[in-house]
């Protein structure tokens, strides 16, 4: 039971999913459709605390891609909580990736925790301006609602 919670939804299927935008970043996907956009949840599956070591170990002239593995990761890539809801974890992704890569989502049926609704409102540390754009703006934005274009 242990292992099969654990190469799942308690942490193997989030590394997969990582690897997977990492090598589709790698094989070039972004240089060919600049626009194209991902979504990644649990905080991008780990890999932005990783971006600065990616671009140190797989630099471009070993790549051939136009940019850092960061420039694509950071601007073809929106992060969603999904239901992890920590302060740390959201303080060091608006950091890392800035509040306006940002959408903010659960995870059900997996983990819904029991203050979802009130959860970005009550983090001090972000402005009005970021909280807007995290809980609505950076969706509505990205995936043409209301209106935006």
């Amino acid at each position: 039971e242990v292992a099969n919670e654990f190469s799942s939804a308690g942490f193997g299927w989030h590394i997969d999913i990582g690897i997977g935008i990492v090598r589709l970043i790698l094989a070039g996907i972004f240089d060919k459709f600049p626009n194209l956009k991902f979504v990644s949840g649990h905080w991008g599956e780990g890999i932005p605390m990783m971006l600065d070591r990616m671009d140190y170990q797989l630099p471009t002239d070993m790549t051939g891609l136009q940019h850092p593995v960061s420039y694509y990761y950071k601007n073809n890539v929106y992060l969603t909580p999904s239901g992890v809801m920590s302060e740390q974890n959201l303080r060091t992704m608006v950091e890392l990736m800035g509040a306006d890569h940002i959408i903010y989502s659960e995870d059900y049926p997996y983990y819904k925790p029991s203050d979802f609704a009130d959860f970005l409102w009550n983090c001090n540390f972000l402005t009005d301006k970021q909280k807007r754009q995290i809980s609505h703006e950076n969706a509505e934005k990205l995936y043409k609602l209301k209106g935006n274009k």
